[in-house]
């Protein structure tokens, strides 16, 4: 009797593909991206983009928030990119893929509602470039943010 494969969790997938970035194996990343972004067969083991997408997009914020402090109530975050010279990056001169992670990622962990709405929109892409693209993106800034030196933290009032 053959017993029925378990569903693969998103979370599972997702620190595979972490995992994959961080090790700079670029051609199993390219492959796992590739399977990702061509996965829209509804009702498959394997959990859908948008999901995976989703949990990457998750830790980008807790790590964020783990680095700088909680966003202060009612108050929404702004993810500036910064130069090694400290000079701030233009948003514009960002690839599309890579502004659309820090406005997303930014939205998700403030709470605003377009967040979601932006990843649900992004597991509905048809051009499976497009999709991978946004997932490697979001994996390249999660592996930086884990890597990344930390400032400190301004003191507390207390």
């Amino acid at each position: 009797m053959e017993s029925e494969e378990q569903p693969v969790d998103a979370a599972v997938i997702g620190g595979r593909l972490v995992t994959l970035v961080a090790d700079r194996d670029s051609a199993t990343l390219s492959h796992a991206l590739s399977a990702m972004a061509l996965n829209t067969r509804p009702g498959n083991r394997y959990p859908d983009y948008e999901q995976v997408l989703a949990w990457v997009l998750g830790p980008i914020g807790e790590v964020i928030v783990a680095r700088l402090g909680p966003v202060p109530p009612g108050q929404d975050l702004a993810l500036n990119v910064l130069r090694k010279n400290g000079a701030e990056v233009d948003r514009a001169g960002l690839p599309q893929s890579g502004d659309w992670v820090l406005r997303t990622a930014g939205a998700l962990l403030s709470d605003d509602t377009n967040g979601k709405e932006w990843v649900a929109a992004a597991g509905r892409q048809p051009d499976p470039v497009r999709r991978a693209t946004l997932l490697a993106d979001a994996l390249i800034w999660l592996d930086f943010l884990l890597d990344a030196d930390a400032p400190d933290l301004p003191d507390a009032a207390t």
